[in-house]
Order: C-alpha cells, then sequence, then structure tokens
C-alpha cells in the first residue's frame, strides 16, 4: 500500500475491506433464518432468548453493511471501523444458533449464560466517520422493527414486561439523542468533535438496551434475574481505591516513589467513573471463574485503575458474553477517567515498560 493510501484509510477510518469478504459475513447471518424455522415450533423460552440474540447481531451487521454489500446498487467505502464491528457481530452468531439448538433440545444445556450482551465496542481512530454514524442509526432502525410487534404486545400485559417496557423508553430517549446529532451531520452541518463521540455513545447504549429488550421480549425472566443481580453490592461499590487494582501493580507502586500519586489519582478516577451493570457483571464473573480455578492473573494493565489481567487456564470460558479460548487473556480495561469502560481480549498482550496515569489514548498493551 502507498503511502497516499495510507492516507486515505486514515481520513476515512481505516482500510477498506474487499466487498467479497463483507458478502462473507453477511452469508453467516443468513444462517439465522435456518434455525428459526427449525425451532419455530419450540416452546423453551431460553432456546428463543439465545436465537433472539442471534437474529439482533444479525440484523445490525447487515444494516452496517448495507451499502457495500452486492445488490444495493452503487458500492460505497466502507470505514474500518464499520468493518470491524459488522464482524464482530455477525461472529457472535455461530455459537448463540449452537445454543438455541442445544437448548430446544435439552433444557439448562447450553454453555452461555443469559442474558446476552453486546461486549466491546470497536472504537474508531480519531473522528468518528459520519457514514458509521449513520451504519448504527440504521441498526437501531432495524433492531427497532424487529421488536416492534412483540412490543405492542407486551404493553398489553405490563406486569409481566414492566422491566422489557422500562428499559425500552430508556433506549428510546438515547436513540433520539443520537438521532439528533446523526441528523444535523446528514444535513451537512458542522458540529463539534465531541458530538460525534456522544452520538456514537448514545447509539451503543440504545443498542446495547435493545439486545437486552429482544431476549427479555421471549423470556421475561431473564431481565428479572437481571434485576435482581443489579442491585447487589460488590468491591465496585467500596469506598477503597485500590478495589479493582491488580496486587502486582499496588506490590510495584508501593516500591516506588509513585505511592502518593497512585493513590490521589486513583482517588480522582473513581470519582469520575460512574459504575455500570457491565462492569458488576465482569466482576462478579471473574470471582466466579477464580473459584472455580480456571483462570490465573498473569499482570495488570497499565492504565489506571491498574487492573487485574487474567489468563484463561482451563477453557472456555464465557464472560460478559464472550466465549474466551484456553491461553487467551483478557481485562476490563476501565477506560479514561470519566469515560466507559471495555472488555479487551486477545491471544496475549505485549509489555510495556511504565504505569500510565493520565491515558489520553488506549492501547491493549500489558
Amino acid at each position: 500500500m502507498g503511502w497516499l493510501d495510507k492516507l486515505r484509510d486514515l481520513f476515512s477510518g481505516g482500510p477498506q475491506q474487499p466487498r467479497e469478504d463483507l458478502e462473507g459475513y453477511r452469508r453467516v447471518g443468513e444462517e439465522v433464518f435456518g434455525v428459526e424455522v427449525e425451532l419455530a415450533n419450540s416452546e423453551n423460552s431460553r432456546a428463543k432468548a439465545f436465537l433472539q440474540a442471534a437474529k439482533v447481531f444479525q440484523v445490525m451487521g447487515d444494516a452496517l453493511l448495507r451499502n457495500v454489500l452486492p445488490g444495493v446498487g452503487k458500492a460505497e467505502p466502507v470505514p474500518f471501523v464499520t468493518q470491524e464491528q459488522a464482524e464482530s457481530w455477525f461472529g457472535r452468531i455461530p455459537d448463540l444458533l449452537v445454543a438455541a439448538r442445544q437448548e430446544a433440545l435439552i433444557p439448562e444445556s447450553a454453555k452461555f449464560q443469559l442474558p446476552i450482551r453486546l461486549s466491546s465496542r470497536v472504537e474508531a481512530v480519531g473522528l468518528c466517520p459520519v457514514s458509521h454514524l449513520a451504519g448504527m442509526r440504521r441498526a437501531a432502525d432495524e433492531v427497532e422493527s424487529l421488536l416492534r410487534e412483540r412490543l405492542e404486545h407486551a404493553r398489553l400485559e405490563v406486569e409481566q414486561y414492566k422491566d422489557v417496557l422500562l428499559l425500552y423508553e430508556e433506549a428510546r430517549t438515547r436513540r433520539q439523542a443520537g438521532d439528533a446529532i446523526v441528523g444535523s451531520l446528514l444535513n451537512g452541518r458542522t458540529v463539534p468533535p465531541d458530538s460525534h463521540e456522544d452520538a456514537e455513545n448514545q447509539y451503543w447504549v440504545t443498542i446495547s438496551s435493545y439486545m437486552l429488550i429482544a431476549q427479555g421480549l421471549v423470556y421475561p425472566d431473564v431481565l428479572k434475574s437481571q434485576a435482581r443481580e443489579g442491585v447487589q453490592h460488590s468491591k465496585l461499590d467500596s469506598a477503597d481505591v485500590w478495589k479493582v487494582t491488580s496486587r502486582y501493580a499496588r506490590r510495584d507502586i508501593e516500591q516506588t516513589a509513585e505511592l502518593s500519586q497512585a493513590q490521589s489519582e486513583l482517588a480522582d478516577f473513581w470519582r469520575a467513573h460512574t459504575v455500570t451493570e457491565e462492569e458488576r457483571e465482569y466482576e462478579h464473573t471473574v470471582e466466579q471463574l477464580l473459584r472455580q480455578s480456571v483462570i490465573r492473573e498473569v499482570g495488570y494493565w497499565f492504565t489506571r485503575p491498574f487492573a487485574p489481567v487474567w489468563r484463561v487456564t482451563e477453557g472456555p470460558v464465557q464472560i460478559v458474553g464472550r466465549v474466551i479460548q484456553e491461553g487467551h487473556v483478557f481485562v476490563w480495561d476501565y477506560g479514561k477517567t470519566g469515560e466507559a469502560g471495555q472488555f479487551v481480549t486477545q491471544s496475549s498482550f505485549l509489555h510495556v515498560q511504565d504505569r500510565e496515569y493520565s491515558a489520553e489514548s488506549n492501547s491493549q498493551n500489558l
């Protein structure tokens, strides 16, 4: 690739994916229809929830790639962030179809826990491309269309679907906030860079809620159990600034002149950080996996709050909707001060020499 191509990629959101590769992702999604027909007469609500989650990933992935696939007119360039996000969503589908079939055959046999979540978001390099924001809006549109009929039925049985309906009202409000920003962008108006990020965040929260709503509409207990778990306290509720810091990080910090600085900066970090239910679920699952002796701590993340990095010693294991293979490592990156965190996993992480107290960018290095 020449330097002009690299420069063009930088400003368009990354390298362009061959259309035939993107079509391959879409064919994976088409497998959902076959399983829908196969399980049409199943009365197993858990199986239906797994299938609904797969269907949501399918329609969102199709929506992201709508303007770049064969049969939809003139091809348009697709930003790297869009490629990666669509691939991530389509990649979740096969495991969910397996779970749906297993659950329909033998109740409680699926290895996944409900509810299924979106897991980590693919971040754009620099300013989020307008075309990607438009794709996220299309994804929200398609999921709303998918759920519309079931939502109308749920409104007739408010008590049974109370948690679903309340979550939908929150998601709908956030969706409108994202639409307002993207509408301005698509009309050619200039908005501050922060507005791009805000729109992306609003859409992500919206479709994350839609994923839960989709499962709750066919299996209401899945949101009821989540609500019960959500009020449970965990170490994230502690006032201790070291509450999720790796024991190795704390040992290293206490052996240097950084101790006072670390305590002060960790206190600042937690004052600005809003703990999410996904973070609670992550920490709760880590504790369960430790009790099962299937993971071990192998290091720590290089940015605040220096969370433990875990290696799967006996797997695969499932955490926040992702399946992590034996030998792979994972961590919860709590993000920059005041921003949302994300789940990160790879076969291995690189090493860096220094702890970073005021990160200006995230990296997948250990």
